[in-house]
């Protein structure tokens, strides 16, 4: 695991994954397009207002697995696998913990 105070390992799509929306690299691309047009706190509220869509689910997921260094390519087979097409439940559960350890830290971040 990373020093990264903002990732959480989750076990998720049959292994366990790093995800961290405090990636450099994952920073720059939400400060210039959001996630869908939203920042972070937005787009957790909307999580939290159940006003989410499932590009906002597969969107956060898919930076997260970018942040924790899972390679794209490997990143776009997880998606296709257990995101795209699936129930949102589950993978709403997985997106909101990201954005709240983004926010408060993954100490603080719940499940």
């Amino acid at each position: 695991m990373t020093d990264d105070k903002c990732a959480r390992e989750i076990t998720w799509a049959g292994g366990t994954h790093t995800f961290t929306l405090a990636d450099r690299w994952v920073q720059r691309v939400i400060s210039w397009r959001g996630i869908n047009g939203f920042a972070p706190p937005a787009c957790l509220a909307r999580f939290e207002a159940g006003s989410y869509t499932a590009d906002d689910v597969e969107r956060v997921i898919e930076l997260g697995l970018l942040g924790g260094g899972v390679a794209e390519r490997d990143v776009e087979i997880l998606l296709n696998d257990h995101v795209r097409g699936r129930p949102l439940g589950p993978n709403v559960i997985i997106a909101s913990g990201i954005l709240a350890a983004l926010l408060v830290g993954a100490d603080n971040a719940g499940a």
